[in-house]
């Protein structure tokens, strides 16, 4: 654009200067042509801007990516790779590599490098490989002078043949890495832009570099900490080995007393362990009472400098087992930079028998005249002539006699009788002493029996001879000789033998294999019963694997147990099968024991094995039968209890928990049976189990019980005593079954035939009134037709209004009480209740209750059997009547309503009203609050019945203190009714 401007204000002065334009118009153009190039510098500019933040922007997310892995990464090399790996994925760069600079050298060769925003490894060869020399060498220029190389574009530097130009690399940029004095590599970034390293981007590369080094100064100081912690652990471990290997005890006290560090031979002398001691004041624990003040008083003043540290000296501890102990110390301060003592080294030799030492050989003669009067062993000295010249008390006792009578005497005396080992004399030149004082050799553990004149028995013993020589003599001057009375080993191992015989007698006519195996497993014994259960004879079945003869199932099973025995355990029970000759397997069971010798050594195993296959049979069809039993158990129709001696319940089926409403046999096992009886007829239930327990059995007994929830039911119940084999009774089995239903159903006979005789009296009586009626009302009739006066008039007429309406209850009493067969007919409610307000009318009257009526005169007929809801009515009204009796003002209400299909009976009063407790159970049979002979609790049970047989629902609502209503709904003759329930929630809605 500028160029075009320039030609046409040249063309423009040229038409001025020949007189073409005018100077006014040059000008004109010239001024608009400065504006719009003006503009279009503006606009060029701020593009330019724009364009420089966005790339700004771009190299400052990349230099946080790079900084965000030299803070996380721990490897050198993973670390370079990445650094390249986001200097080519932010797209501005091509190729970027790093290379490490040997000291001293200019010559460095790509390491780590990335290309065209793709990762590549560092042993491939880097693309820019030919750029490394480039004319004037850029790279190790920035090597030598440790300073930033930036080449604008490569392309136009001149290029030989051995330097040939790079078809990524337009421009370049060569940033040294130091690495604090000296330097690390170089990081070189390669663009194929010629303008690309602006003076802001220079700086920010810059910063890369200089965080590169800061990354790897990290990783390398993290390295070399790792390197040290290594070398210091081990050199702790090598320490600590050397003090653990010490013969001697070294413990290391801080200035405050307490102990830092103690050896092994410390802790063991010391009677602690390592952990107990570590931390511990050593004068409070381990310095006797007596000398901790004084030891304590004195450290101080050496950690303080005012006292020396000696070097060697002599002191008391004190073990654990509170035993004192000398130690002869060496002792080494330890000292901080400034010469301070901060902690003493002490390093001891336990010296306590070497103090010791003195005392003991000064009391040695005591000690050796007092052990030989009073050891266990007999010992007699012998001269070089056989004669016994000292003996102990223990050797007297053996011979059975004084010492004044064996001294002076001949060791071999024919007077005495010594014995060999099977029992035969043995002569005097066969004497052990006599061999050892003529042969001059000792003479050791000889079995051989001495007769002990006292008790006349012989005394077996163990004898040593020793010869005693004088300096450069051959022949000895005497014989020392010990007897140790082994009369009780003799003993024990004749009775050892006796018990040998009696375990082989044992162990071959056992009624069980026994095997004997080494801890390998490898059978080294078995009896002969192993041919009668497993087909194999002891030759067979000798030097072969135990688990050999174990079925594969078991065989891992057992082999472990045989391990965890050899490891110590004792004994080992278990089930499993074996393999007879034949090939098949035989059900046994297995006690295994573990033999081991005095030193916890392991010897053998053995296994007592038990054919259980008969048993095993046994069992199964046991199992079955009791599955059997217990099917049957659960699926009678009778519920069945089990009690123990006491009554308490330990067993039921499932009919009995459905009995009793309940879901889990926790809910009943484990409490009295009597809980669950009725408290009426508690006292009876007690009786008959007592009559039980001599009868044997139960015999269909009636009861009232209690369910889980407190309800009642009629129950029969039988059942039978339990005894035990010793004829001890162990329980009461018990059937029970509800009658519940059917007592309802005989209280129901016995109401039907109880009204059925009313009814026939009371129609006998309808018709013994009816006759006098029947002359009241007509001779009534023929009175008025006559003239009369007007009082007399009326008299007669209430006379005939009265016998009318007397006649009319008599019709509707003979209508109450005539029988007839249940039907259903569509039928107005409204009737009903009329029709039982009538036959209550009287009695309302006399009691002075109040009964009003609200009946909806609209009323859809309902289906019903006129005489069954006539009856549901009489019952609710004449309850009401019966808890109004006490009421000041009593009161009935009656009212009839529809609603969604329904037609409502409501029947209120103001009486006492109901309890909640017995609002739950007030349609239960047999429930009742009335008095004894007032009531039978079947009346609002059959309401219920009969309700329901109407396709209705009956309910009722109740507050204590606030009378009653009961609620009855039928459903229309016409529809099919919705539910009552769901129309009510509508309307509440």
């Amino acid at each position: 654009m500028l160029w075009a401007s320039g030609i046409l204000i040249t063309g423009m002065l040229l038409l001025v200067t020949i007189g073409i334009f005018e100077p006014i118009i040059l000008i004109l153009v010239l001024v608009t042509l400065g504006a719009s190039w003006l503009v279009s510098l503006i606009i060029h500019n701020h593009s330019r801007i724009i364009s420089h933040e966005e790339e700004l922007n771009q190299i400052l997310s990349m230099i946080r990516d790079i900084n965000h892995h030299i803070t996380h990464i721990d490897n050198e090399e993973e670390l370079m790779e990445r650094v390249c790996e986001r200097l080519v994925y932010a797209g501005r760069y091509q190729v970027a590599w790093i290379g490490y600079a040997p000291p001293d050298q200019l010559v460095v060769e790509p390491r780590y490098h990335a290309v065209n925003g793709q990762s590549r490894l560092s042993t491939e060869k880097c693309p820019a490989q030919h750029c490394l020399h480039l004319p004037g060498e850029p790279i190790q220029q920035a090597i030598k002078s440790r300073s930033l190389i930036v080449v604008p574009d490569i392309q136009t530097q001149p290029a030989d043949n051995s330097a040939p130009h790079c078809q990524h690399c337009h421009s370049l940029l060569c940033s040294p890495i130091d690495f604090g004095n000296e330097l690390l590599g170089i990081l070189c970034v390669y663009s194929n832009n010629p303008d690309v390293f602006g003076r802001e981007e220079v700086s920010l590369l810059r910063e890369v570099s200089q965080d590169i080094s800061l990354g790897v100064e990290k990783i390398r100081h993290r390295q070399e900490i790792a390197k040290t912690e290594t070398r210091m652990k081990e050199e702790r471990d090598k320490a600590q080995l050397y003090l653990d290997i010490a013969g001697v005890i070294i413990v290391v006290l801080n200035a405050d007393e307490t102990i830092s560090q103690i050896n092994k031979r410390g802790c063991q002398i010391l009677g602690y362990e390592y952990q107990e001691i570590v931390g511990q004041n050593w004068f409070e624990k381990f310095i006797p009472g007596y000398r901790r003040l004084i030891k304590r008083s004195m450290y101080k003043q050496i950690i303080s400098g005012k006292a020396d540290l000696p070097e060697r000296y002599m002191d008391v501890i004190l073990t654990k087992n509170d035993q004192e102990k000398v130690i002869l110390w060496h002792s080494t301060a330890i000292r901080n930079k400034d010469g301070q003592i901060v902690s003493i080294l002490y390093s001891g030799e336990d010296v306590t028998e070497l103090k010791h030492t003195e005392e003991a050989l000064r009391m040695s003669e005591e000690k050796y005249h007092t052990l030989f009067e009073t050891m266990a062993q007999g010992a007699i000295y012998v001269n070089d002539k056989g004669t016994i010249i000292e003996t102990n008390p223990a050797a007297n006792a053996i011979f059975g006699k004084h010492e004044s009578e064996l001294l002076g005497t001949n060791i071999a005396d024919p007077a005495r009788t010594y014995v060999h080992e099977d029992g035969s004399i043995m002569p005097p030149g066969e004497n052990p002493v006599i061999v050892a004082l003529k042969t001059g050799k000792a003479v050791r553990n000889v079995f051989m029996g001495i007769k002990n004149n006292r008790s006349d028995d012989i005394r077996w013993v163990n004898l040593f001879a020793l010869p005693l020589f004088h300096i450069n003599q051959e022949n000895s001057y005497m014989v020392y000789t010990t007897f140790t009375d082994i009369s009780r080993l003799k003993n024990a191992r004749d009775a050892l033998t006796r018990s040998e015989n009696r375990y082989r007698s044992i162990f071959e006519t056992a009624a069980s294999i026994i095997i004997s195996f080494d801890p390998n497993g490898i059978i080294n014994d078995c009896n002969m019963r192993i041919e009668e259960i497993l087909g194999y004879t002891p030759a067979e079945i000798l030097g072969t694997n135990f688990l050999d003869i174990i079925e594969d199932s078991f065989r891992e099973e057992i082999r472990k147990h045989i391990a965890s025995l050899n490891q110590g355990d004792i004994i080992y029970n278990k089930d499993c099968r074996m393999l007879h000759k034949d090939g098949q397997y035989r059900d046994v069971m297995v006690n295994c024991s573990t033999l081991i010798d005095e030193h916890g050594i392991v010897l053998n195993e053995i296994c007592i094995i038990t054919d259980i296959t008969q048993q095993k049979q046994t069992n199964y069809a046991l199992i079955a039968s009791e599955e059997k039993i217990r099917s049957m158990f659960n699926g009678v129709n009778e519920g069945i209890v089990v009690m123990d001696a006491k009554g308490y319940i330990t067993e039921i089926n499932q009919t009995m928990l459905k009995m009793n409403h309940c879901t889990s046999k926790d809910q009943l096992i484990g409490r009295h049976g009597l809980e669950f009886i009725a408290p009426k007829d508690r006292e009876e239930a007690r009786a008959y189990l007592t009559q039980a327990d001599h009868l044997n059995e139960v015999r269909n007994l009636e009861l009232r019980c209690l369910r889980s929830d407190g309800t009642e039911y009629f129950s029969q119940i039988s059942g039978a005593v339990l005894r035990g084999y010793a004829g001890e009774i162990q329980g009461i089995i018990i059937l029970s079954v509800d009658i519940t239903e059917r007592k309802q159903m005989e209280q129901q006979l016995i109401m039907t035939d109880r009204m059925a005789s009313v009814g026939e009296l009371a129609s006998g009586l309808a018709h013994e009134i009816n006759n006098p009626l029947t002359g009241i009302v007509g001779f009534s009739e023929l009175l008025l037709m006559n003239e009369l006066e007007e009082s007399i008039k009326e008299d007669i007429q209430t006379i005939h209004r009265e016998a009318l309406r007397a006649a009319e209850i008599v019709r509707n009493l003979l209508t109450f009480a005539r029988q007839h067969t249940p039907t259903r007919e569509a039928g107005d409610i409204n009737l009903s209740v009329h029709k039982v307000l009538e036959l209550r009318k009287h009695d309302h009257r006399i009691n002075n209750i109040r009964c009003l009526t609200d009946l909806d005169p609209d009323l859809p007929r309902v289906m019903l059997d006129f005489f069954q809801i006539q009856q549901v009515l009489i019952n609710i009204i004449i309850n009401a009547e019966f808890f109004l009796r006490l009421k000041d003002h009593p009161q009935i209400t009656i009212k009839t309503s529809q609603h969604n299909g329904y037609v409502i009976i409501s029947i209120s009063d103001n009486g006492p009203g109901i309890s909640p407790e017995n609002m739950k159970r007030i349609f239960d049979p047999f429930f009742t609050t009335k008095e004894v002979g007032k009531g039978t609790g079947l009346g609002l049970s059959i309401c219920h019945g009969i309700i329901e047989e109407h396709h209705g629902k009956i309910s009722v609502e109740s507050t204590l203190g606030n009378g009653a209503t009961f609620r009855i709904e039928l459903p229309f003759a016409d529809i099919k009714p919705a539910s009552p329930a769901d129309g009510l929630n509508q309307t509440a809605g």
